[in-house]
């Protein structure tokens, strides 16, 4: 891959400190790398989106990064993995459920809305043959969330799942993994 990358000393934050915190993991900067000639598009995926909707907004951020780490899983992203997974982790999601979203996404100990964010995750990744969530599923979110709260999974899910088609056409990731859960 050719695409310009900017040396970590001409990058300021936010983004520095998740380049730090991936490298720290083991992660590939490479992206991250590259985004950062674009302040524009740094402060709209890194601030707006992550600081003021994912990590903030209506839905506990525990669900969301059920559903978050249930798409890395899907994806094959490293940074993606092993990023997803240490913040995963730090939000209250246990290693036994993280084991389950690498898995087949189910986990006896979710709630109901936890496992529903889950399989939505699933069906709206790039790897679902179909990509829609069927009819059940959509009941049972419709069930688990207020309107507020699964229009915010949904763009979430949709915004990630974005991203990863994004890397992965770009050649920024691959369809598999070279960093292993641990």
């Amino acid at each position: 891959m050719n695409f310009p990358l900017l040396p970590i000393d001409r990058i300021g934050s936010p983004l520095r400190h998740k380049i730090e915190t991936v490298e720290a993991l083991g992660g590939d900067t490479r992206f991250f790398r590259f985004a950062a000639n674009a302040p524009h598009i740094v402060r709209l995926y890194w601030v707006q989106f992550y600081e003021e909707v994912f990590f903030k907004g209506v839905l506990p951020v525990r669900l969301k990064e059920i559903a978050r780490l249930r798409l890395a899983a899907l994806n094959g992203c490293s940074f993606c993995q092993v990023g997803d997974r240490a913040s995963a982790l730090a939000h209250g999601v246990s290693e036994q459920e993280v084991e389950a979203l690498f898995g087949d996404g189910q986990s006896a100990s979710f709630s109901q809305a936890e496992q529903a964010a889950a399989d939505a995750a699933s069906r709206m990744s790039n790897f679902d043959p179909e990509g829609v969530l069927g009819e059940d599923l959509r009941q049972t979110l419709q069930r688990c969330f207020q309107p507020a709260e699964l229009v915010e999974l949904l763009a979430v899910i949709g915004i990630l799942t974005g991203m990863a088609r994004m890397l992965l056409a770009s050649g920024f990731i691959t369809r598999t993994c070279e960093v292993r859960p641990e």
